[in-house]
C-alpha cells in the first residue's frame, strides 16, 4: 500500500515508526504534562509494538532514533530486551542524552552511536518502601541489590571490549570493580561521547569514522 506524505509523517510523529526506513524513534510519551516523563510503561509498549512489527515483515536491519532520560527500570528492561531478543540486527542513534534507564538501553543494540555532545549518566537507581511489613521491605530491598548488580554485569560486559579494558589488561573482574567504585564515589558518573566510547559503552560518535552518517550507520549494521 502506497502511503502519502501525510500519512507517513503521521507514522513518524504520532507512532514513532517509519516502516519505509526501517527506522523507529524512541523518546519519552508525549502528553500535556510538562515534565518529561523519561522511560515508562507508555513509551516501552508504543517501542515494543513498533520493533516486533519491523521484525515481521523482515529481518533487515533497524535503526532506532533515541531521545530518552531516565525512568522505570522494569519498562527499561522490557525495551532492553525487545532489543537484544530482535531477529534484525539493530543501531541505537543517542541524542541529546543517555542517562540512567536510557543508557542501559543503549548497551543493547549491536551497534551504539552517540551524538557528539549527548553525555552519558550512570548511577543505581532509587528505591521506595511503601509497606510496613519488615520482612516485604527486606525483600524489596534485596530485589533492589539483584537488580543494581544486573545493571553493572551489562555494562561490564560491554566495558571488557573496550580501548581501556584492552588496555589496561582488564579481567571481567576487575572491569566490574572499576564500575563499582566509580557509582560508589560519584554516585552520578558522567561521560562526554568521547569518553563513553573510551569506556566501550558507545561504539563510535556520529559524524566521526566509521559513522559519519546515517548511511555509514545503515551500511555498518548491513555487513555480514
Amino acid at each position: 500500500m502506497n502511503l502519502t506524505l501525510e500519512q507517513k509523517l503521521n507514522n513518524i510523529h504520532h507512532y514513532g515508526i517509519d516502516p519505509d526506513n526501517r527506522e523507529i524513534y524512541l523518546h519519552s510519551y508525549i502528553g500535556d504534562a510538562e515534565v518529561e516523563p523519561g522511560v515508562d510503561y507508555r513509551s516501552a509498549i508504543f517501542f515494543e509494538k513498533n520493533i516486533r512489527y519491523l521484525n515481521s515483515i523482515s529481518s533487515e536491519p533497524i535503526l532506532i532514533h533515541m531521545h530518552m532520560g531516565g525512568g522505570d527500570w522494569e519498562d527499561c528492561l522490557g525495551i532492553y530486551d525487545s532489543i537484544t531478543s530482535s531477529k534484525s540486527k539493530t543501531a541505537i542513534l543517542a541524542y541529546g542524552k543517555a542517562q540512567s534507564a536510557s543508557s542501559v538501553i543503549l548497551q543493547a543494540s549491536d551497534h551504539r552511536v552517540v551524538m557528539p555532545n549527548v553525555n552519558l549518566l550512570i548511577h543505581y537507581g532509587s528505591i521506595s518502601i511503601d509497606s510496613e511489613h519488615s520482612k516485604a521491605a527486606a525483600s524489596s530491598v534485596a530485589w533492589n541489590e539483584r537488580e543494581c548488580d544486573k545493571m553493572v554485569q551489562i555494562f561490564t560486559d560491554r566495558c571488557i571490549l573496550s580501548p581501556l579494558a584492552i588496555e589496561k589488561n582488564w579481567k571481567k573482574s576487575m572491569a566490574k570493580k572499576h564500575i563499582q567504585s566509580q557509582l560508589a564515589n560519584k554516585c552520578d558518573w558522567i561521560l562526554n561521547a568521547e569518553e563513553t566510547v573510551h569506556y566501550g559503552f558507545a561504539d563510535g560518535v556520529f559524524g566521526q569514522m566509521p559513522y559519519l552518517t546515517i548511511d555509514h550507520i545503515k551500511r555498518k549494521l548491513n555487513k555480514k
